[in-house]
């Protein structure tokens, strides 16, 4: 069964209904194929999901029901409000870090610890990835999606220039220096349209300062304004009053690929999903364009890297839940991720999945998280509670606008990090 469809209040009482009946009854033959639906509000994933459906179901009797919603708000509603009855979804997209935590405290996710265990055992993710899926050494979501943020650059310029990619701190400074002189902006930003924008140069840089000082940062251990943190943002600051940056509004994060191509900024940092964008506004990987992590500033920041990811759940209350963890086991393998890999044209995060199964630009990188060349660090949207987070990017925009703010800007966070930790720790 292959047909997407718009849940409804009534859908849902009726299959939860059937499936009582049926279990009671225990009238599930051996043979029969059991069906999942799988809910998300992203259209372009039906096709790997269906391809994923065909394979489990060959392989363990289970397929799977694409369920799109095409608004994200009814989405999160109707999953929500199905999560604490047996009516709810037995598989469901989500926001992974601290966005999915509400849903762990309420007990509304199955613990797929062991599913994560076993895979990384057998060598197909980095250990520290499952971190980002769960909380306190448990995993409540696997990884659906996997994205590293990394500098795009425009090859054509770094050619026109004589630049090679940067493998020391000093010597992206050194690119920096030489765009600038040539009148290219080096980085492109914006934190006009794009607020959530904000945050980007402000957790690259931590984590390629100090990883561990960006981790107690997120968990509230260390304060804004310490003087670790304000160092971090005097740096940056110094970036903004040097001319790094593309000035706030100038560039659009909706037309930044075409701003990118026309030549208007040198480097991008952002996630790797970036690359459709690129390619779509003419670019294509190799010729025109590549990608590098950013060096650290400190030798610890050079093996930082982060990730941004969509984590797939498994609703406890789901009466199909065990067979929804069989499938869970399939998806983690090498032969689901190859299957999801090939029909949705991504960088699986499975280690082991082949080379050829990945864009080619991304390969090396792939190779280089698997050879244990990089730790991982959950990026700041999802690595601190989104209570402190919503507020906290329009300090940081305020920030990037008017870089005199600083000292404002870091107390004022934390002022909003103290008061969010003493709500939930009750002082």
């Amino acid at each position: 069964m292959k047909s997407r469809i718009a849940a409804s209040r009534l859908f849902l009482a009726v299959a939860s209904l059937a499936i009582l009946l049926i279990m009671s009854t225990g009238s599930w033959a051996q043979d029969e194929t059991v069906v999942l639906d799988w809910v998300n509000d992203a259209a372009w994933h039906g096709p790997g999901q269906d391809a994923l459906g065909e394979g489990a179901a060959q392989s363990l009797g289970i397929d799977i029901n694409s369920v799109l919603f095409s608004s994200t708000d009814a989405f999160q509603a109707t999953v929500r409000g199905a999560l604490p009855t047996q009516s709810a979804f037995p598989i469901f997209d989500w926001w992974f870090g601290y966005r999915m935590k509400d849903l762990v405290d309420a007990g509304l996710l199955a613990d797929v610890t062991d599913i994560w265990e076993k895979h990384i055992a057998a060598g197909e993710y980095p250990a520290s990835l499952m971190n980002s899926f769960g909380f306190d050494g448990r995993a409540y979501a696997l990884p659906k999606l996997v994205n590293y943020w990394v500098v795009y650059y425009n090859q054509n310029l770094f050619d026109q220039y004589g630049l090679e990619v940067p493998t020391t701190w000093d010597e992206f400074m050194a690119v920096a220096d030489t765009l600038k002189s040539n009148g290219v902006t080096p980085f492109g930003l914006d934190v006009v349209s794009c607020r959530w924008c904000s945050f980007i140069w402000f957790e690259e840089l931590l984590v390629r300062t100090d990883p561990a000082l960006y981790q107690s940062l997120m968990t509230g251990e260390t304060a804004y304004n310490d003087p670790q943190v304000v160092a971090v943002m005097e740096q940056w600051q110094s970036m903004i009053d040097a001319g790094y940056f593309t000035d706030p509004g100038e560039v659009s994060f909706a037309t930044s690929a075409q701003s990118f191509v026309n030549g208007e900024f040198g480097m991008f940092l952002i996630g790797d999903w970036w690359t459709a964008n690129a390619e779509r506004a003419g670019f294509t990987a190799g010729e025109d364009y590549g990608i590098f992590v950013m060096p650290g500033i400190t030798e610890a920041g050079n093996r930082s890297l982060i990730i941004e990811g969509r984590p797939v759940m498994i609703a406890q209350n789901s009466p199909l839940r065990d067979q929804a963890l069989e499938f869970a086991d399939y998806f983690m393998s090498v032969e689901g991720q190859t299957t999801w890999a090939t029909t949705s044209s991504i960088n699986s995060p499975n280690l082991l999945v082949p080379e050829e199964t990945r864009p080619a630009h991304l390969v090396a990188l792939a190779n280089a998280v698997s050879g244990g060349e990089y730790d991982l660090y959950t990026r700041y949207w999802e690595a601190t509670p989104p209570q402190i987070v919503e507020s906290v990017v329009d300090l940081l925009g305020q920030f990037v606008v008017d870089p005199t703010t600083l000292q404002a800007t870091l107390d004022g966070a934390q002022q909003i990090a103290e008061n969010y930790w003493a709500s939930v720790n009750g002082s």
